[in-house]
């Protein structure tokens, strides 16, 4: 058996935004009846357009809300240092805010403590910040000359809304959020009654989950609202599809943080990419066929994370024995294809594998080079070299 290497992709992927995910979490997971929690856009966000590593320049359109029946929390999230430009733009959001129809009760500044970030929201007077956004010359659609236009020759009125912003704030810079994470989840999860490793997966889950409806609200120009009975809803979802016995998180999820780009050299010279080459499958279902056997290879990581390595060889056996069954029955008949081969293999029941994407990931995953015994191939070897 190789050796365990952990899998660092999906919500790590994206970077500063998986910390303003893990934020949400963080404070869904206080949710109580009759509470809900908001992860929404103040200006158009496409998350799709935007490279992982520049996403962390967005994070002034990103705001989280709780919601009770007598106060509305706004959360602003910074995982840098804390400059008077970053408390500028920050506090040009919340002015925004406390003068439109919102009734905020408090507004956090939420900062990785590992930053070692100061308070220095309110270092400056409110006319020193009047002035400097009257003086301002920026584009109109900035956020500076939306306040500027608003208060425009009212700074009686602009110091009002300033000093019951200041009156309702705190600042919070916290260590170790993953941690904190982890321990908020004890109850939820049924840390006491379930091994380390099934508790871990399930929070894996959770914020998988949520960073996928995250960007899909966003990118559908919509808040995501999570009310406290849907939440309890997930919480038993994920702990149900998670246990001791069973280990099957969302393909939906994974396939969309998981995208597969077959432009990328590693991908195209990939024996798994070869081989569904020589099956003259369009590019579309050539794509999800990676994606299932990449959603496998990831389930393989949790399998061998929780010691069940039996599980991996009874799939995996099952698989290439269905192969075999497959290509035989295909040579009598005339009809032993490379596309065939793949199709009938398909077709083939797995008991061990609880969905149909883990069945037909392990047939992929078992085309990978590196595999001993019960490699499977939709081109036999000898004629495995052919044009990509």
């Amino acid at each position: 058996m190789e050796t365990y290497i952990p899998d660092s992709s999906g919500i790590n992927s994206l970077n500063g935004f998986s910390y303003q995910i893990k934020v949400f979490v963080y404070y869904m997971l206080t949710l109580n009846e009759g509470m809900q929690i908001e992860f929404e856009t103040i200006e158009d966000v496409n998350i799709k357009k935007i490279k992982p590593n520049e996403i962390d320049n967005y994070d002034d359109n990103f705001v989280n809300k709780i919601i009770g029946d007598n106060f509305n929390t706004a959360i602003q999230v910074k995982r840098t240092n804390i400059t008077e430009s970053v408390v500028s733009q920050v506090l040009l959001n919340w002015i925004l805010l406390e003068s439109s129809n919102n009734v905020v009760t408090k507004f956090i500044l939420f900062t990785d403590a590992d930053y070692e970030n100061v308070d220095i929201m309110f270092n400056k007077t409110a006319i020193e910040r009047f002035n400097k956004i009257t003086k301002s010359e920026k584009d109109s659609r900035a956020t500076i000359s939306k306040v500027k236009r608003m208060y425009k020759d009212k700074f009686e009125e602009f110091e009002k809304v300033y000093l019951s912003i200041k009156n309702k704030y705190e600042f919070v810079s916290l260590k170790d959020l993953d941690q904190k994470i982890a321990d908020s989840c004890s109850v939820h999860f049924r840390k006491g009654g379930v091994n380390e490793v099934i508790y871990y997966l399930r929070i894996k889950e959770l914020l998988q989950h949520v960073t996928v409806r995250v960007m899909e609200s966003i990118n559908d120009k919509k808040p995501n609202i999570c009310c406290y009975d849907e939440f309890i809803t997930l919480i038993e979802d994920i702990s149900n599809r998670i246990t001791e016995t069973i280990t099957q998180p969302l393909y939906s999820d994974f396939k969309k943080l998981h995208t597969i780009d077959i432009s990328n050299s590693e991908v195209a010279n990939s024996r798994e990419y070869k081989q569904l080459l020589a099956c003259k499958l369009p590019s579309v279902l050539l794509k999800h066929h990676l994606g299932f056997g990449a959603y496998y290879e990831s389930l393989r990581f949790m399998y061998m994370e929780s010691n069940k390595l039996g599980k991996i060889q009874d799939i995996e056996e099952t698989t290439y024995e269905n192969f075999e069954s497959a290509k035989f029955s295909l040579k009598m008949r005339n009809a032993d294809q490379p596309y065939n081969r793949l199709e009938e293999t398909k077709k083939l029941s797995n008991a061990h594998a609880e969905n149909e994407q883990i069945r037909y990931g392990s047939s992929i995953y078992l085309t990978k080079d590196g595999i001993e015994d019960i490699q499977i191939s939709w081109e036999d070897a000898k004629d495995e070299e052919f044009e990509t």
